[in-house]
């Protein structure tokens, strides 16, 4: 169990902060470059990236199956690693949002990338660990770490959704 939580910190951290790298580099006055804005190097960097998270999780989660409650073998396997790589980026761009809008320098938000960034993708494979002290553990850390984030955000969620219109354009949030 330690084995696969830690492999995850350390597998989200290195693509995190290598995204963070993509998006925060030549800004032109914005937080961070929206996905429109990205070159086709940068864009085919960003696929590939995206890949190689999705191939790294796949990788634990078939070395670890054992550490995990959902069911062994390929199903549950899939399962995991779509389930941590999921809320993995979800979680990295709410922490994301929140260095933002509370206007962290951009060397400190690269640092939390490289350091930190794997620790959303940590919790939920917390989530999905086998013993129920560490799903208690899991569930309470990231109610912490939501927490925090709501405060840093000054309790106005509207600011995610703006974020999310920044990154994906007007059309993220007609779903």
């Amino acid at each position: 169990m330690w084995r696969q939580l830690g492999l995850t910190w350390l597998v989200g951290s290195a693509i995190t902060g290598t995204l963070a790298v993509l998006f925060t580099h030549d800004t032109d006055g914005f937080p961070f470059r929206p996905l429109e804005m990205l070159s086709p190097g940068s864009l085919f960097t960003l696929a590939v990236l995206l890949f190689a998270l999705g191939v790294a999780t796949l990788a634990i989660g078939w070395r670890t199956q054992h550490a995990s409650w959902l069911p062994n073998g390929g199903r549950g396997v899939l399962l995991w690693t779509i389930l941590v790589a999921g809320g993995g980026l979800a979680g990295w761009g709410y922490a994301a949002a929140v260095t933002f809008y509370a206007e962290f320098a951009p060397t400190a938000q690269l640092v939390l990338a490289y350091t930190c960034g794997g620790l959303p993708f940590a919790l939920v494979a917390g989530l999905l660990a086998k013993p129920k002290r560490m799903n208690m553990a899991a569930a309470f850390l990231t109610a912490v770490a939501l927490l925090i984030g709501f405060v840093l955000l000054e309790g106005r969620p509207s600011i995610l959704i703006l974020y999310l219109q920044m990154m994906f354009g007007p059309l993220a949030t007609t779903w």
